[in-house]
Order: C-alpha cells, then structure tokens, then sequence
C-alpha cells in the first residue's frame, strides 16, 4: 500500500479544537495571568514536567504529533485575539508571546490528556485553568 501511514492525530480532536477556539478568545487579563503562573514555577519544575512528554512521545510512538501541537500553538500565539482594540495591539502581542510557553503547555496537555500522569498534566495545564477558570 501506498501512501501515508495513518495514526493518531493529536490536533483533530474535538477537544482540541475547542482549546483553539478559547485560545482565540482570550482576554488581555487572562493572558496576563497565564504568564504570571507560568513564572511562578521553577525551571527545574517545568523540565520535569517536559521529561514526562517526551517520556510519553517516545512510549507511545507520538514525539512527532508532539511537535505537531507545540508548533500549532505557537503559531497560533502569534495570531493576536479579536477581542483587543486596535490601539493596543502590540502590547497584546507582546504579552501573548510571553504567554507562549504556558500556552504550548496547556496545549500539550490537553492534547495528550490521560497519557500524561495526573500531577504533570495539572502543572503544564495549570495556568490556563487559574487564567481561564473564572470566565468559564
């Protein structure tokens, strides 16, 4: 057979899209606090966390669907929000790029659910939750 091997893809899941669809709603003050709990773990902390994905990438054959989210979000990071007004479009920016990382996190996280064990599922997600929670 010719062709591309097909298996799982981490993106095409309902889920994930309704992660996406939120990311793109996000609030100034939201975003905000993502990067504030982001830069209340230690780097130490979130290396292990990261050990864990890669540990769950190689088990189960998903590192390149890992990448496939990581890069997803980043670029969707970059995209800006509709709900910023124009005059303040930089500063948006700019803090949605600070928010990168915990937004890759949160991303990784859902995307890989319970394949990930419970405590690092909860820390790479954890501040989206505390910056989202209160809205939804």
């Amino acid at each position: 057979m010719w062709g591309r091997k097909r298996g799982v893809d981490l993106l095409d899941t309902p889920d994930m899209d309704a992660f996406f669809e939120r990311l793109d709603r996000l609030n100034q003050a939201e975003v905000q606090a993502m990067v504030a709990a982001r830069h209340s773990t230690t780097p130490a902390e979130h290396e292990e966390a990261w050990a864990a994905v890669r540990a769950v990438g190689v088990r189960d054959g998903l590192a390149k669907e890992i990448d496939r989210v990581r890069n997803n979000a980043l670029d969707r990071v970059g995209r800006g929000t509709n709900s910023v007004p124009y005059t303040v479009i930089d500063f948006a920016r700019e803090t949605r790029i600070e928010a990168g990382g915990a937004i890759v996190d949160a991303a990784i996280a859902q995307a890989l659910g319970g394949r990930l064990d419970r405590a690092t599922h909860d820390f790479l997600a954890g501040p989206w939750f505390r910056a989202t929670e209160a809205v939804d």
